[in-house]
């Protein structure tokens, strides 16, 4: 039997040709069913034509029904010798690979998966359908699925540029990095003028905090292609992670002036001049991003820390409800709803923690003036802070997080409630202290003679806080303070800094606490003995502000937004005194200031 093309049939049949445009309509819509149905009466009334064969057994496939399509390709594939079976199987792939290309190209990847898996069954060294059916399922988040069939490609022709450079891809969206760097420089072999893939390996090598690295990478992309702002974008980050803050900002320039809508290069350029404290031109920066992008949400953050770093609280708390559009901090579905702020006498309110130790320490703050307005207030809280927060009087009750919640019936995180109660710099509550140590005190501490201050230190904070390596410093700067005579020290440090106890040397003994700090009601009681806390910005320096008790706090020069800028006082906690680095990374300098005013008031001391 030969079977002929339409063109040779011996006979024009309008109704025939119909068909075929229908059923054709109906598959490129995805209207399997019908498209099966069309193409099926178009064999029967033409079962010579081949190409109905190939678009029915399509159909079924697309449909899901995998053997009924594998069934009809064969039926007509096996007419013939085995000449005519290779040329039938030949023309079916041929359409199959136009059909999954089309698909993959307009974004269908289940469809083009399907497909590109026929063609394999059909023709298993088909390294072209490997790639492809990597892609398709890249493209569906199927990472592990992309890089087998990736290499399964490479495996069948390892000569492939592209698909090195999909690897990569891949790999790093695992952030598997050491794998992603290897493929993007295979791939650099064969096509070494890619500067995108320098452009993408500088940003592994970035990752992974090999900087010198990352600015080669860029800095080769750049002599390529010198009109890419994205990769002037990412040599400014590099940049700055070096301190490099004028090359950063230049870079940052040059690509706004390749491509002035860039949102995200007004961002970073305005984190830049944030380093810089040329607060002026940071909150410009940010405006400019948002004006291109009103929902870019990390300009809305940043511009929010700056205008609370700045005093404005009554905006900045108001942009600060941008952080639940973070994907870092969603916000968590509670079926209550969110207080506004409106009197509730007889109702019950939740104030559930949100962010670290520190923060919730802070704006426990508010509960006394949510009492005012609601009749009956609950905190949920870390368990390290719930027998403290228990000293709160305003607090009917206190329960930790991953607990079952009692009742209630409106709920407010923590740390929106500046922006619901319109907290300005002038109305902040800071009537101190509105914590107190829990009676009796569950430790005690062993004063030495002739003591005249007993000085409570910590050096360094949680390794996991995004900032750790900026705001904590070595105990070793600690070392001239630990020898002021009259002062007795004492470690309230917890977490793997305490390791350094053992290999510090110092004349004074210093006291390590650590083994009976198990909360932070333990903490505030040993607070509540001692004279003075020196600390870096962690959760115990706003224990001690919250006490009451007199706290000097070591500042990084790119500090948390709560401490402002430009004074040494704090409006959140009046028995706090500053002390800021004048230059990033200098914490000697810190600490000889913090030595000097400790020997002013042990001078005075023992003057007395």
């Amino acid at each position: 039997m030969r079977l002929l093309p339409i063109t040779d049939l011996p006979f024009t049949n309008m109704k025939f040709v119909d068909l075929q445009i229908q059923a054709a309509e109906c598959l490129a819509q995805d209207k399997y069913a019908e498209a099966v149905a069309l193409y099926a009466q178009c064999i029967e009334a033409n079962p010579l034509v081949l190409s109905n064969y190939w678009k029915l057994g399509l159909a079924w496939v697309l449909q899901g029904e995998e053997l009924e399509g594998q069934a009809c390709w064969l039926s007509a594939i096996v007419e013939g010798d085995a000449a005519q079976v290779d040329e039938r199987t030949e023309e079916l792939i041929k359409v199959l690979e136009a059909e999954a290309l089309e698909r993959l190209e307009s974004g269908k990847y289940e469809q083009a998966e399907k497909i590109y898996l026929q063609i394999i069954e059909q023709h298993p060294n088909h390294s072209v359908a490997y790639k492809n059916l990597g892609n398709a399922v890249f493209n569906q988040g199927k990472l592990e699925e992309a890089i087998a069939y990736y290499q399964q490609g490479l495996t069948l022709d390892p000569d492939d540029a592209i698909t090195y450079y999909h690897l990569a891809i891949v790999f790093q969206q695992q952030e598997k990095l050491e794998e992603a760097i290897a493929y993007y420089q295979q791939f650099l072999t064969l096509n070494p003028n890619s500067a995108a893939a320098l452009n993408n390996m500088g940003q592994a090598f970035q990752a992974q905090g090999k900087l010198e690295e990352a600015i080669a990478c860029y800095q080769q992309a750049l002599t390529l292609d010198p009109s890419d702002a994205l990769t002037y974008n990412n040599l400014g980050t590099a940049l700055q992670a070096q301190g490099k803050l004028e090359e950063a900002i230049a870079c940052f320039q040059q690509g706004i002036v390749l491509e002035p809508n860039n949102a995200i290069a007004h961002n970073n350029l305005g984190l830049r001049f944030l380093k810089k404290h040329d607060f002026e031109k940071a909150i410009a920066s940010y405006n400019r991003a948002i004006e291109i992008d009103p929902d870019y949400v990390e300009a809305n953050w940043n511009r929010a820390l700056l205008l609370l770093q700045i005093g404005d609280y009554k905006r900045g708390f108001a942009e600060y409800e941008w952080r639940w559009r973070r994907e870092k901090t969603p916000a968590r579905p509670f079926a209550q709803p969110l207080w506004d702020g409106s009197t509730l006498e007889s109702g019950t309110i939740l104030l559930h923690a949100e962010q670290g130790f520190g923060d919730t320490i802070q704006f426990i703050r508010y509960a006394p003036l949510v009492a005012q307005l609601v009749g009956h207030v609950i905190v949920e809280c870390h368990q390290p802070l719930v027998k403290l927060l228990t000293t709160v009087t305003a607090i009917e009750k206190v329960v930790a997080r991953e607990t079952t919640l009692p009742e209630f019936d409106v709920q407010a995180p923590l740390l929106s409630l500046p922006y619901i109660l319109g907290t300005t710099l002038e109305t902040l509550p800071a009537q101190i202290p509105y914590l107190s140590p829990l009676e009796p005190l569950s430790v005690r501490l062993e004063t030495p003679p002739e003591t005249c201050r007993k000085v409570g230190i910590v050096w360094a904070g949680n390794p996991e806080h995004p900032d750790d390596r900026n705001r904590s410093c070595s105990l070793n700067h600690f070392a001239s303070l630990l020898n002021t005579p009259g002062a007795a020290f004492y470690s309230l440090q917890k977490g793997p800094s305490v390791a350094e106890l053992a290999q510090f040397s110092c004349q004074v003994p210093l006291q390590d606490l650590s083994s009976q700090l198990h909360d932070f009601a333990d903490t505030a009681a040993v607070i509540d003995q001692l004279d003075l806390i020196v600390s870096i910005d962690t959760s115990v320096a706003h224990l001690a502000g919250a006490l009451g008790k007199p706290v000097w706090l070591l500042l990084s020069f790119s500090h948390d937004w709560r401490w402002m800028s430009g004074r040494d006082d704090s409006p959140w906690y009046p028995s706090m005194r500053l002390f800021r680095q004048n230059r990033s990374g200098d914490w000697e300098d810190v600490l000889r200031r913090v030595t000097e005013a400790l020997l002013k008031l042990t001078d005075a001391d023992f003057s007395d």
